[in-house]
């Protein structure tokens, strides 16, 4: 690579993997080929990928920010690698094991009604989910010509998303109830099992407005 990695993604020789991150994310989305038909634009993206796969990777860092020079060795430790091998502009496989998703804690409110007879109930969670670009690969597509880490996900493999879920409360349930959803929680890494949801049903005040919003924060921010 004949111009300084730093350069390449607009980042001082400073900046924390996280700004590094946003960088990349910014400059994927104007010069990848998939949204940019220009005729730079491939050779831009190839630039971009290899300086990301070197500043991303603290060892590769680190080597390049002693000697100015990139290494394309990837260690016999790494052994993940897209389906089809190793792709030209490739992320370096993970070095880490499978992790599992995490588990969600949800508060839902219920009537003692809903409480005698069961009920269906519809909640909001924010929860990590496999990017639907690379599929929880972390890489681009196959069919991409420039492979390199996926542009959605910045190759963490997964997304945060705010969703509406739903959960059965059965007839009977008492006040403070823990329910299971299981899978049901954040996505895993590396092919790793999700997390699940725990709901917790609670019985609102039969009270006044103000009563039952008070009940909600004191919830909310107390649990």
């Amino acid at each position: 690579m004949k111009q300084d990695c730093y350069s390449i993604l607009g980042v001082p020789r400073t900046a924390s993997p996280g700004e590094i991150r946003a960088a990349y994310r910014r400059l994927a989305r104007l010069y990848h080929p998939d949204l940019n038909s220009g005729t730079e634009a491939e050779g831009r993206m190839q630039q971009i990928n290899d300086a990301y796969a070197t500043l991303s990777d603290p060892d590769r860092r680190r080597q390049y920010d002693l000697h100015g020079t990139i290494s394309n060795a990837t260690p016999a430790s790494s052994p993940r690698t897209s389906r089809t091998g190793p792709r030209r502009g490739a992320a370096r496989p993970r070095e880490h094991a499978p992790q599992r998703g995490e588990d969600l804690e949800v508060c839902v409110l219920i009537t003692p009604r809903d409480g005698t007879r069961g009920a269906r109930k519809t909640f909001v969670v924010e929860r990590m989910e496999t990017c639907p670009r690379c599929r929880g690969t972390g890489l681009e597509p196959e069919e991409i010509a420039i492979a390199g880490r996926c542009w959605r996900c910045g190759g963490e493999q997964r997304l945060s998303q705010l969703l509406p879920l739903h959960a059965t409360i059965p007839a009977g349930v008492a006040d403070g109830s823990r329910l299971r959803l299981r899978g049901q929680g954040g996505a895993g890494i590396d092919g790793a099992e999700n997390g699940h949801i725990y709901v917790t049903a609670r019985f609102a005040p039969n009270r006044g407005l103000g009563s039952v919003i008070s009940f909600i924060l004191r919830h909310l921010f107390y649990g």
